[in-house]
């Protein structure tokens, strides 16, 4: 038992390690819990959404959202996933209150640095059909909870810069929202051709 211990504590530190210095690592672990989630919904890659959709934006660079969501009606939601695992761990593995809350104001500030960055993309204005704001997918209630234990004007810093916070709990509500709709729109169509 001691060596098994042993061996996940080890390959655990690797999972931190890769995960704080390799930003792509990171970033990539975010997008698997995007796909994981809306997978777990009953919603299907290339059919209900799509992934690193890549538009062009009015100054010729390139905007790439992590997913497209395709609703119904030819609507499209566009989620990004955005998480500050550095800062946070910091916080989180400090030793007294005061080193705490430096990593709790760098997390937050981290948090609101993706919400800004987010807000400039509008990405509503370069997807045809969307709504007026982006989801930002925070893979973790903890994460967020962490950020507004700091930052408790988030949610509304946020929604003033059109974007939604979505963790994983919220976001599945949305999720199966949206497959009970395409479920529905199918029944419709088959009764139409069945009429």
């Amino acid at each position: 038992m001691r060596a098994g211990t042993e061996r996940v504590s080890s390959e655990a530190a690797k999972l931190v390690n890769a995960l704080r210095n390799a930003p792509k690592a990171r970033g990539r672990w975010g997008e698997q819990q995007l796909r994981n989630v809306l997978e777990s919904c009953g919603l299907s890659e290339h059919a209900d959404f799509q992934t690193e959709v890549s538009v062009t934006d009015g100054d010729g660079g390139r905007l790439r959202p992590d997913v497209v969501v395709r609703v119904p009606g030819g609507q499209n939601r566009v989620i990004d996933a955005k998480v500050s695992l550095n800062a946070y761990q910091d916080a989180f593995g400090a030793v007294d209150e005061a080193e705490r809350n430096i990593g709790l104001a760098a997390h937050a500030a981290s948090m609101r640095t993706h919400v800004n960055g987010l807000g400039n993309t509008a990405y509503w204005s370069q997807f045809a059909d969307a709504p007026d704001y982006v989801i930002m997918f925070v893979p973790g209630e903890h994460f967020l909870s962490a950020a507004l234990e700091h930052d408790s004007d988030r949610w509304e810093f946020a929604f003033k810069r059109r974007v939604l916070l979505a963790t994983p709990t919220n976001l599945i509500a949305i999720a199966r929202t949206v497959s009970a709709v395409w479920r529905q729109e199918k029944l419709a169509m088959q009764a139409q051709e069945i009429a």
